[in-house]
């Protein structure tokens, strides 16, 4: 099953005790790959602060006696640098595949660039994992080589003209993926993500393959979205432009 599906999915619905039934919360999709695990982990251990570091933290000190001058990142900031080191892992190389996307999820949450409630968002908003049938060919990959088709042809307008455009916009937000806090990546990423729902509902055929990769492309443009300024505040933006004429 789609585990982003089950975000809404209480914890432990059957189990028969008064205080985790009061205690049962939302399933994160990190709950599914062991993700809160580890920081319960991490946060049992965070409380054992002995009294000398207590003291040092109290006097600005270090071990050495050495006052800390160290300048504290703002949230803002520390949130920017966690996406520009997520985009070197995942999204330097060029390579980045549907396959590839579970851990991408996963990451952005350990990392507190998508919270639950963000998490929870997607699903309704329809997000889904397209099940990926053997090696699936990277993302860069597919849009060179789908753009070359559609060129090919010789007909660059209409429907072709508007699926090129789509293709190189999605590129230019995997090309900026480090930058995705931005405002503008942002936005064209929601653009993006709109566009391909319109294309996918419609009664385009295409084989299951290539229907994965428009599928999975379309998640990696919602999880950018979600990961820009604007959305921080509010919620997804429902703007679904000219695709949604042919």
């Amino acid at each position: 099953m789609n585990p982003i599906t089950n975000l809404a999915s209480p914890i432990n619905s059957g189990t028969s005790s008064g205080a985790n039934s009061a205690g049962a919360k939302s399933t994160s999709l990190a709950d599914s790959y062991g993700v809160n695990t580890h920081q319960a982990e991490a946060g049992s251990s965070s409380d054992k602060v002995s009294l000398s570091q207590s003291k040092e933290a109290a006097t600005g000190l270090n071990r050495d006696g050495i006052k800390d001058e160290s300048v504290s990142l703002s949230p803002r900031a520390a949130r920017a640098q966690k996406i520009e080191a997520m985009a070197k892992d995942f999204f330097s190389k060029g390579d980045f595949s549907a396959g590839d996307l579970p851990k991408l999820i996963q990451r952005l949450h350990q990392d507190g660039i998508l919270s639950d409630t963000q998490l929870n968002r997607l699903s309704e908003g329809g997000f889904e994992l397209a099940p990926v049938q053997g090696e699936s060919e990277d993302f860069m990959a597919f849009i060179q080589d789908k753009r070359t088709e559609l060129t090919a042809s010789g007909d660059t307008q209409g429907m072709n003209g508007v699926l090129i455009s789509l293709l190189d916009d999605a590129k230019s937000v995997l090309n900026q993926m480090d930058n995705a806090q931005s405002k503008e990546v942002g936005q064209q990423a929601t653009r993006v993500s709109a566009q391909l729902n319109i294309y996918l509902k419609s009664d385009t055929q295409m084989p299951s393959s290539e229907r994965e990769q428009w599928q999975g492309l379309k998640s990696v443009m919602q999880l950018a979205s979600s990961m820009g300024e604007n959305q921080q505040a509010g919620g997804m933006v429902n703007s679904y432009l000219s695709l949604g004429r042919y």
